[in-house]
């Protein structure tokens, strides 16, 4: 197969892999891997714009060791990627080491020989840079190799900025956890799978106690920084296939997958003790949050996502009733 027909291919995989349901990490990953393979480079990375530190951070590296990857940063205009991310222009480089923007690193294992980097741009904003390295091979890349990899840039800023755009519709702003439209997609989906195999399902909902005093005696900022606080606690605790979401204020969601009434209570109530004992340092203060909980299941408390929740609202009301951080079972 000539070069010419497996970039026309890798092309085709692009977009393919583009539209595909694969998780946007796979994606890049494919990618680069395709793309050192096909030019005979020994690395092919993406680097990303930290918008905060303005600086590129590797996103994902094929070729690179654990150490370059976690690293290695490049400012604005700093080394070749960093001119590309500054100039917004792609650039082949035949010689690295002689070029003048070339920027050499702590514990470079290699003699870098020939370079592209293309900018990932979506419109007028920048994401991040693409780049192929070539050492041991020796083979200097091609003013056709560039013109290549710039347009398989394009397709992997637009894969980049679905996947932004994507985020922001499913992710709460504050917390960086799903947001409510999410979960109660999400529920149905759980719900139907667990209908179809007969399989048990629980769901948590829970309150934040005496959160508007919270507010009002530690001010709205204290307030968002416990919602985010008791979103990363709740997140480090659970299990990696369960589902948390914020439900709305100072409630939150949880969906257990597979997870009968008994070990959902269980569940709710290492979720409890984890906030309980978490120190919620606020400035110079430690702020008093705890959380209640109710529980509910499938199919013991309905047969609808909409029946499951009101029958976890119904705990969680109990479960304040009752005098706050505890749990309570529908």
């Amino acid at each position: 197969m000539s070069r010419e027909t497996e970039l026309l291919r890798t092309l085709l995989d692009t977009s393919k892999l583009i539209s595909s349901n694969f998780p946007i990490q796979t994606v890049i990953r494919r990618i680069t891997g395709k793309l050192r393979t096909l030019l005979g480079a020994d690395e092919c990375s993406i680097m990303i714009l930290d918008e905060n530190s303005r600086e590129l951070a590797f996103c994902e590296s094929s070729g690179l060791s654990e150490w370059e990857k976690e690293n290695i940063r490049f400012k604005l205009g700093e080394g070749i990627a960093g001119w590309v991310a500054r100039n917004r222009k792609p650039a082949l480089v035949e010689d690295v080491s002689s070029d003048p923007r070339f920027v050499s690193y702590p514990r470079q294992r290699r003699k870098m020989v020939s370079m592209i980097c293309a900018p990932l741009n979506i419109r007028r904003r920048l994401i991040g840079v693409l780049s192929l390295t070539t050492r041991e091979s020796g083979h200097v890349f091609t003013p056709d190799e560039l013109e290549r990899v710039v347009l398989i840039a394009a397709h992997i800023s637009l894969a980049m900025e679905n996947h932004r755009l994507y985020e922001l519709s499913v992710l709460d702003g504050l917390t960086n956890i799903y947001n409510r439209r999410y979960l109660e997609q999400r529920l149905g989906k759980e719900m139907a799978y667990a209908r179809r195999f007969r399989k048990p399902l629980s769901v948590l909902l829970l309150d934040i106690d005496f959160f508007k005093r919270l507010n009002d005696t530690y001010g709205h900022q204290a307030g968002d920084h416990a919602l985010r606080e008791v979103s990363d606690t709740l997140s480090a605790t659970l299990r990696e296939y369960d589902v948390v979401a914020r439900y709305g204020g100072e409630e939150f969601a949880v969906i257990l997958p597979a997870t009968p009434r008994t070990i959902g209570a269980t569940i709710g109530e290492r979720l409890r003790l984890a906030v309980e004992q978490h120190p919620f340092r606020y400035r110079d203060k430690v702020l008093p949050v705890t959380i209640s909980l109710g529980v509910a299941s499938f199919p013991e408390d309905g047969g609808s996502p909409e029946e499951v929740l009101r029958a976890a609202d119904r705990a969680l009301y109990r479960a304040k009733q009752a005098g706050r951080n505890q749990v309570a079972l529908s």
